[in-house]
C-alpha cells in the first residue's frame, strides 16, 4: 500500500503562529531520506530550515517562496513509488480541510484509511541511518588545499544546507564567499568556491546541486513571463504559479525578481510600452511584521510615560579600560557596565522589574536585561539572564555571543522571549536622545544616548568638563509611576557614576 506523509508548517517557540516561506533546498521528483532540510522558513526573529521526517520522494511543494503561512499549514508531500499521481492529488485535496494539531502537525485526513484506492499516512516511515552522516558515494574527492584550513568556522554564517556539505566536503567555512541572506554561506557559494579549486562537493544522499537551476522549459508558463524571466534571469522555477492554467504569469516573474534583488526596469517587454515604475514594492517580511504589529499594540495600549536624567560615565570609563588593560582575553564595553548597571537598579527598585499583560502584574527575583541588536531587516532582543547575579565578564562574553548569533539568524527562541527590562542603545550612531517603545509584556525601557564633554560644577563652585551621557526611562504608566520610574532612575545613575558600588 502507497505510503504518503505532509510536510507541515512547525512551531518553533511558544509565540510562533507564523512562518515565511524561504528557499526550498529540494525539488518536486528529488529522493529523500529522514533528516534532509527541506525548505528555509523566516519566523518573527529567526530563520530555520524545515527537514525531512520520512523518507521517500518529493511529489509536491505546496508552499512557494514569499508566502506566510500560519503553523500546522501543509508545505509540500513525500511519498514511496507506489503512490499514484491521482493518490497524491487526492491526499492534497483532503489536506485543506484538515485541521492542524497543537504541534503544528497537519492532521491526517479522516477519510484517508477506509477508501481502497487513497493511500495512507505512513507516520512511522524512518531510515535507519542519517543521509548526512553519509556521503552519497563511498569515495570522497579529494579537497583542494585552497579549501582547507584549521580556523574555527562554527560562527561564520551558513545555511544548514552548506554547513552539512561543507563538513562532508572538508571545506572551511571561512575560506568561502557568502552571497546569502544575511551574508550566509549557501549551498550555490560552495559550489562556485569547489569548481574555482577545479574540484566537486561530497553531497548527502539525496542531493542535488542547484534544483532551481534545472530545465524550466517544460514549466507551464505566459510566452510574456518566459521572456521577462530570460532578460531578468529569473528561473521560472523560482517563481510562483498564479496564472490562468496554473501557469507562471508576468506578475510572478516580477515578483520572483523583486525578491531576488533583480533590477526590473532593465527589461524590456512586447507587452509593456509604459516606463517601469519609479519604485520598488516589497511585502514585509515575518520579521517586520511582527514588530510592526508588537510595536503598534504596545503604542495604542500602554500609556507611555517618559523620564530623563544625565549621568557622568568617567568612572565606568575608567573601570572599563582598567578591566580590559588587565584581561587580554576581555573586551568590556560601556553597554555591558550599563547592562550590569541597569541589573542592579532593578533590584533597588524592584517594582519596575515586571511583566504585565493588562490584568496580572509577574515580579521577578531575577534581572533578565533584553539588549536590543539591529539586524539588516529589523531588530531584535536577546536576553542576559540573571544579569544581577552575573559578573561583567560573564556578561560581556555572553552579550557577544547572543549579538553574533542573533545577526546570522541562529538564535533559540528561549534566548530572545521574554526579558524583565529592555536597554536600547543608539550612542554608538551619535544619537543625543530618544524615546523607545515599550517591549511588551515588560513593563519598561531604557534609551542610552551618546556620550559626550559636558560642563561641570565642581562642589567649590568651580566648572570644569566631565564625559556624560542622556539616559530615557520609557514607562507603561498603567502600572508604573512618575516617582517610581524617578527612584530607578537615580539608582541608575548612582550605580554608573560609583560602578564599585554594584560589584558588591
Amino acid at each position: 500500500m502507497a505510503s504518503i506523509s505532509s510536510v507541515s508548517m512547525p512551531k518553533w517557540g511558544m509565540e510562533m503562529t507564523e512562518g515565511m516561506i524561504g528557499e526550498w533546498h529540494v525539488a518536486v521528483g528529488d529522493s529523500i531520506s529522514k533528516g534532509d532540510d527541506l525548505v528555509d522558513v523566516e519566523t518573527s526573529k529567526i530563520v530555520n530550515c524545515v527537514s525531512a521526517h520520512v523518507g521517500g520522494t518529493l511529489r509536491r511543494i505546496l508552499a512557494q517562496p514569499g508566502e506566510l503561512l500560519p503553523v500546522g499549514a501543509p508545505l509540500g508531500v513525500i511519498a514511496d513509488d507506489a503512490a499514484s499521481d491521482t493518490d497524491i492529488d487526492a491526499y492534497v485535496a483532503s489536506l485543506q480541510s484538515a485541521p492542524a494539531s497543537d504541534d503544528g502537525e497537519a492532521a491526517a485526513p479522516a477519510t484517508e484509511a477506509p477508501a481502497p484506492a487513497a493511500p495512507q499516512v505512513d507516520t512511522a516511515a524512518s531510515e535507519t541511518a542519517s543521509p548526512l552522516r553519509k556521503p552519497a558515494d563511498s569515495g570522497k574527492p579529494a579537497m583542494a588545499a585552497s579549501l582547507q584550513s584549521d580556523t574555527d568556522d562554527t560562527d561564520v554564517a551558513a545555511t544548514p544546507v552548506a554547513r552539512r556539505v561543507a563538513a562532508l566536503s572538508g571545506i572551511n567555512l571561512t575560506l568561502v564567499q557568502a552571497s546569502g541572506r544575511h551574508d550566509r554561506v549557501t549551498l550555490k557559494d560552495l559550489a562556485a568556491a569547489a569548481q574555482a579549486a577545479g574540484t566537486a562537493l561530497t553531497l548527502p544522499k539525496g542531493r542535488t546541486l542547484a534544483t532551481t537551476e534545472a530545465d524550466d522549459s517544460d514549466l507551464p508558463a505566459t510566452p510574456v513571463a518566459r521572456r521577462l524571466a530570460a532578460s531578468l534571469g529569473v528561473r521560472l522555477r523560482d517563481c510562483k504559479r498564479t496564472g490562468t492554467h496554473g501557469r507562471v504569469s508576468k506578475a510572478d516573474v516580477e515578483a520572483a525578481a523583486a525578491r531576488q534583488g533583480r533590477t526590473q526596469g532593465q527589461a524590456s517587454t512586447a507587452d509593456s510600452a509604459a516606463d517601469p515604475a519609479a519604485f520598488e514594492e516589497q511585502a514585509l517580511g515575518g520579521m517586520r511584521r511582527t514588530i510592526a504589529r508588537r510595536l503598534q499594540s504596545s503604542k495604542q495600549t500602554a500609556p507611555h510615560f517618559r523620564v530623563k536624567i544625565s549621568a557622568s560615565v568617567d568612572a565606568a570609563l575608567q573601570l572599563r579600560q582598567t578591566i580590559n588593560s588587565q584581561r587580554s582575553d576581555l573586551k568590556v564595553s560601556l553597554n555591558d557596565i550599563l547592562i550590569k548597571a541597569s541589573a542592579s537598579a532593578l533590584m533597588a527598585v524592584p517594582e519596575v522589574n515586571i511583566q504585565f499583560d493588562g490584568e496580572t502584574v509577574r515580579r521577578y527575583r531575577d534581572a533578565d536585561i533584553a539588549v536590543a541588536v539591529a539586524l539588516d531587516d529589523g531588530l531584535i532582543t536577546p536576553i542576559i539572564r540573571g544579569a544581577n547575579r552575573k559578573g561583567l565578564a560573564t556578561i560581556s562574553g555572553e552579550m557577544r555571543d547572543l549579538a553574533t548569533r542573533a545577526r546570522i539568524g541562529r538564535l533559540k527562541a528561549e534566548e530572545f522571549e521574554g526579558g524583565t527590562f529592555s536597554v536600547s542603545n543608539l550612542g554608538m550612531f551619535g544619537i543625543d536622545e530618544f524615546d523607545a517603545i515599550i517591549n511588551p509584556p515588560q513593563a519598561a525601557i531604557l534609551a542610552v544616548g551618546t556620550t559626550e564633554r559636558r560642563p561641570l560644577e565642581r562642589a567649590d563652585g568651580s566648572w570644569g568638563a566631565h564625559t556624560a551621557m542622556t539616559l530615557t526611562l520609557s514607562s507603561d504608566h498603567r502600572i508604573i509611576d512618575g516617582a517610581v520610574a524617578a527612584r530607578f532612575l537615580a539608582a541608575l545613575k548612582g550605580f554608573i557614576e560609583a560602578p564599585s558600588t554594584m560589584l558588591v
